[in-house]
């Protein structure tokens, strides 16, 4: 074996990695370079410092742990993350990805993601529609959080009080948590990127966010993975009405995107990472103006002093601390390294053949731990086939490593997810089943026959994909979703058809929570059969028999149903008479109004039949085989 050269972080305390297997390691540690040899133990690695041999714990042995790599030059450094994925097909691929349980009596042993399988769609940190012990009771491994729907205005200096992880955060520990920037359940046209921030949309409103404050985010949630910062033109072409971008455009996203890239990487090491001239000169700024502000605060506390006022005034001077600014944090905090997260570079390209090439090829030879391809915007634009924009999955893929795991975005139906799978896609996430709940669907559809008895069940589950449980002729079924379907709202026929009806049509959130739970269990035993028929190698014969007996998924229109509308538009009405009834509540009692005994003003509204100014309400069609 030979040896390799490698490099380790200077000077790690417990302040500055919160992991324990990283304080074990550092504890000794003094070096800056050393070189591995070839060792006969399995549980230790002797490694040579000027004499000195220092012992590694058997947990972190690089042999055993697979960790053993060579090194970039470009990026001197271990990456210490202990994801590892696990290919064992490469024709249609199969695999594993798992994390290594940390040290540690509280540790938490990660879930394991089989591939081809899916990340869990949250909103806001959570699983839609699902309270955090039904989220348990789903098969899938890991899960997929957003920063846009965490961020609030005083981050990222508000994070510096953290004492935990983002997992422990949204008490999801036990599950692979990926983190990136957008959602990537909705197509919002945004602002475009420029080289100093990208344009997110939180729940307080539009943000430009730098690539230093996502650095400094990162080091605060610390997920398992992590979605490099990327210029994502997907938002400059979400609108079906506008056309894809040009092609200097594109290459200008390419080169951008692989910028931030090994800015990312450095960070990730300790370092600083390089910043863009304008953002040095707007973080200068900053620093000043912060300098002043602590200069006149510190200030107003000495004149206090002097005149014996003040909240402090007993406090001798040497006593009272002042709150350390938000940008001095930063600049004390900006050499933390967080080599545990994995990251996972996106390949861009837009449909240009040869800039899809481009990024991939560049991309593969940065040390990431795997890929993502976002087709999104090229599934929803209106210039493009879905077929073609399908094809460019593949053109990526082609120029990528086999060894590291490839996430898809804007793949959802389980037709588009087939024939990514057959492009070398190994991980999803579930908007399918989000939007067939939100759209109150029951999934019907399957991928290997189960075994169901009963010819007349057999038959409904061959015509339909999905049922709409807005539908009237489901007030006198009682029956459950789906026979012999062993998820919460199913099993021993514990809610039926005719149950979740009358949910609906009352407004009721449970209904959501059994639809949700119903169709989140059905997308995970497809995966699950797809992976089976991988393994005995029938997965291309059960592919074109699911096409035949489902076809393909009926194209939304927008359109909500009848029955939906009537709801939305009754909530909307009874929305606008609590509105009116609260300010006459303030009127009379805030503002002088009329005295108690007269009738509350109401306020006047016009009438909205709908709730939506935009949606017609029409019954939707059933997901009939096309």
């Amino acid at each position: 074996m030979e040896s390799m050269w490698t490099f380790i972080t200077k000077k790690m305390t417990s302040k500055t990695s919160r992991r324990p297997f990283f304080r074990e390691m550092m504890a000794t540690s003094k070096t800056t370079m050393v070189d591995i040899e070839p060792t006969n133990s399995s549980s230790n690695l002797e490694l040579a410092d000027i004499g000195e041999v220092i012992s590694l714990p058997s947990h972190l042995d690089f042999e055993k742990n697979k960790k053993k790599r060579a090194i970039d030059l470009h990026h001197p450094f271990i990456p210490i993350t202990m994801l590892t994925f696990d290919l064992q097909s490469t024709g249609i691929r199969r695999g594993r990805l798992s994390i290594a349980k940390e040290a540690g009596e509280d540790a938490v042993q990660k879930r394991v993601i089989e591939t081809p399988g899916c990340l869990m769609y949250t909103a806001k940190g959570s699983v839609p529609h699902l309270t955090p012990d039904n989220v348990r009771l789903q098969d899938f491994g890991g899960v997929n959080v957003s920063m846009e729907h965490l961020l609030q205005n005083h981050h990222p200096a508000g994070l510096k009080n953290w004492d935990f992880d983002l997992a422990k955060f949204l008490h999801l520990e036990e599950f692979i948590l990926l983190c990136q920037l957008r959602d990537t359940s909705t197509f919002t046209k945004l602002a475009p990127t420029t080289d100093r921030f990208v344009t997110l949309t939180t729940f307080q409103g539009i943000r430009q966010f730098t690539l230093h404050e996502y650095i400094e985010v990162v080091r605060a949630y610390r997920p398992d993975i992590v979605i490099a910062f990327t210029d994502n033109i997907a938002e400059t072409f979400r609108d079906p009405s506008t056309v894809l971008p040009g092609k200097k455009r594109v290459q200008r996203s390419v080169d951008r995107s692989l910028k931030w890239l090994d800015q990312t990487l450095r960070a990730r090491a300790g370092g600083e990472g390089e910043q863009d001239e304008t953002e040095k000169k707007a973080n200068k700024n900053e620093s000043r103006k912060e300098q002043r502000k602590k200069a006149r605060f510190q200030a107003t506390e000495a004149s206090e002093m002097e005149s014996g006022s003040g909240s402090n005034a007993t406090t001798p001077a040497s006593t009272r601390t002042v709150t350390p600014t938000d940008s001095t944090t930063i600049k004390e905090e900006g050499t933390r390294s967080w080599t545990e997260v994995a990251v996972f570079a996106q390949v861009h390209g837009s449909d240009l053949v040869s800039e899809r090439v481009r990024s991939a090829q560049e991309t593969a030879k940065r040390d990431v731990q795997g890929f993502v391809l976002d087709v999104s915007g090229l599934v929803e634009s209106k210039s493009m086939t879905k077929n073609a924009a399908l094809n460019c999955i593949k053109v990526s893929t082609d120029h990528l490593p086999q060894d590291k795991p490839r996430l898809v975005y804007g793949v959802q139906t389980p037709e588009d997810v087939l024939k990514a799978i057959t492009m070398g896609a190994d991980l999803f996430d579930t908007s399918y089943p989000f939007h067939l709940t939100e759209d109150g669907k029951a999934s019907l559809y399957y991928f290997k026959k189960p075994a169901i008895s009963g010819s007349e069940t057999t038959t409904s589950i061959g015509e339909k994909r999905w049922i709409n449980l807005w539908d009237d002729e489901h007030g006198d079924k009682f029956v459950p979703l789906l026979d012999g379907c062993e998820c919460y709202a199913c099993k021993d026929s514990r809610h039926t058809r005719a149950y979740i009806n009358h949910l609906l049509k009352t407004h009721e959130m449970l209904a959501t929570v059994l639809l949700m739970s119903h169709n989140m269990h059905q997308y995970s035993k497809f995966f699950a059969s797809v992976r089976e028929t991988i393994e005995d190698d029938t997965f291309q014969k059960e592919s074109v028999l699911f096409q035949e007996r489902f076809g393909v998924e009926p194209e939304s229109t927008g359109e909500i149903h009848a029955a939906q509308a009537i709801v939305e538009a009754s909530l909307t009405r009874r929305a606008n008479r609590l509105e009116g009834a609260e300010e006459g509540v303030v009127e009379a009692i805030g503002l002088g109004g009329p005295s108690p005994g007269t009738p509350m003003p109401q306020k006047r509204h016009s009438e909205d039949t709908t709730g939506h100014a935009d949606k017609k309400p029409k019954p939707e069609e059933h997901g009939d085989k096309a």
